[in-house]
């Protein structure tokens, strides 16, 4: 299976268990910068909105720092970001559940 495939394979099983949750407030989605980002976000973004699920639009907030700032603070609700980066802009690289997914590789 392709990233790609893999992707909206997750954004939609990730609409489709969120049906019965709809959000009292809008869901916000944001992304860095970058080109990648941004069509991740906007998957994002249509998923949701395609199941009726009110969304903010935060896409291409700004480099990571800005984008972690936002999400830590409360600022963002969701944005597609790669599993190493996540772990090391976390500062939980050393946890160890990074190591069990990296000992299945």
């Amino acid at each position: 299976m392709t990233i790609s495939k893999l992707w909206v394979s997750s954004l939609a099983l990730l609409a489709t268990v969120s049906l019965p949750l709809q959000a009292a407030s809008p869901v916000t989605v944001g992304s860095k910068i970058d080109t990648e980002g941004a069509l991740l976000g906007n998957m994002i973004l249509q998923v949701l909105e395609s199941h009726g699920v009110k969304t903010v639009n935060k896409i291409q907030l700004g480099t990571t720092p800005v984008v972690r700032g936002a999400i830590t603070a409360g600022e963002l609700d969701i944005y597609p970001e790669y599993t190493g980066n996540g772990a090391f802009f976390f500062k939980d690289e050393n946890d160890p559940a990074w190591k069990k997914c990296k000992a299945r590789l």
